[in-house]
């Protein structure tokens, strides 16, 4: 890779991968540092809060459970009674160079910096777009991913257990540059950032484009960190709530000497990801359904994972059990990703 290439460089803010992309320079930067973040501006926009009501009970981690000692986490949200939102580059084993079982998945919802949450379980099958590559010789480099890929960087697990939450509906807005006086009210991106694994971190107050810059991707200016990949980009209106989109990575440059320097931030559009979540969802009833979104078909193949619903019900409660009593003394390795 050469100096220029390494200077456009997309940083994936789950388990950290790369892609290259032309990047436009904003007008204030934090300064450089010694390590990737998704801080844009110089002043970090993120503020913690606790997951106590809608629709932020709804957004939790995305723990995966990889073998002994290899554990990372993303950010999810519950988009259905057993539906979780999140970043196909996630689920995939780097290691094995495979994708994970949904087994060795665990989503807890509403999780807050002390201890508490208000649901979880474990994972009983994996939908992402059967055109996404990430395997190794796939890639660039082994932390890249295409370019071409963003817009296919999403996945939908399916839980083993019908969560008890209010699901946070999808919404697709196409080529829109968001807030706008035909789409009012508010952008906000709420995740579980590296630097702060178990609070809920949010910036409130950012903005968007849709299908830029390609169809189904998304630009945006919300601050993150790694763990944020997934986290959802919602639209506030009122008592009204949409996941219009996700983030998955930070358009970074490298300048010798100094650090690195964030640029930009993308993602996935709901409209990639749209007619799967109806497909996944229109198998159990929601709260509200939308005729639109029933009448929604994939835009693309999808690539089904499933696991052995009598395995992953052994491995529930055994499963939780370990992620309980090793989380206070393991911060840093859930916070790899």
């Amino acid at each position: 890779m050469t100096s220029t290439e390494l200077g456009r460089a997309l940083w994936i803010a789950g388990p950290v991968f790369l892609a290259l992309l032309p990047v436009r320079v904003q007008a204030e930067q934090l300064a450089p540092t010694a390590y990737p973040t998704g801080i844009l501006s110089g002043t970090d926009h993120r503020i913690g809060m606790t997951p106590d009501a809608w629709p932020w009970v709804s957004i939790g981690r995305v723990n995966v459970i990889r073998g002994l000692g290899q554990r990372s986490y993303c950010t999810g949200a519950l988009i259905g009674p057993r539906q979780v939102l999140t970043a196909a580059h996630c689920l995939f084993d780097t290691r094995l160079d495979t994708w994970v079982k949904p087994h060795q998945l665990h989503f807890v919802a509403g999780q807050s910096l002390d201890g508490k949450f208000e649901g979880h379980s474990v994972g009983l099958g994996i939908n992402t777009d059967s055109n996404f590559r990430f395997a190794v010789e796939d890639r660039p480099h082994y932390d890249q991913v295409r370019a071409d890929m963003i817009a296919r960087d999403w996945a939908i697990i399916t839980l083993a257990e019908v969560l008890t939450l209010k699901p946070i509906l999808w919404r697709s807005i196409r080529n829109a540059d968001l807030p706008s006086a035909a789409e009012p009210g508010e952008i906000a991106r709420a995740g579980y950032s590296q630097d702060r694994p178990f609070l809920l971190s949010m910036h409130r107050g950012c903005s968007i484009k849709t299908d830029v810059p390609q169809p189904g991707s998304v630009l945006h200016q919300c601050d993150s960190m790694p763990g944020d990949s997934g986290s959802p980009i919602l639209l506030l209106n009122g008592e009204d709530v949409s996941v219009i989109g996700i983030h998955t990575g930070i358009v970074q440059s490298f300048e010798p000497g100094a650090g690195y320097r964030a640029k930009s931030a993308r993602g996935v559009s709901a409209s990639a990801f749209a007619g799967a979540a109806a497909v996944c969802s229109s198998r159990e009833p929601l709260s509200r359904t939308p005729a639109s979104y029933t009448a929604a078909r994939p835009s693309a193949a999808l690539r089904c994972i499933e696991g052995s619903a009598q395995r992953t019900a052994a491995k529930t409660a055994r499963q939780f059990s370990a992620w309980r009593a090793r989380a206070p003394v393991c911060r840093s390795n859930f916070a790899r990703a």
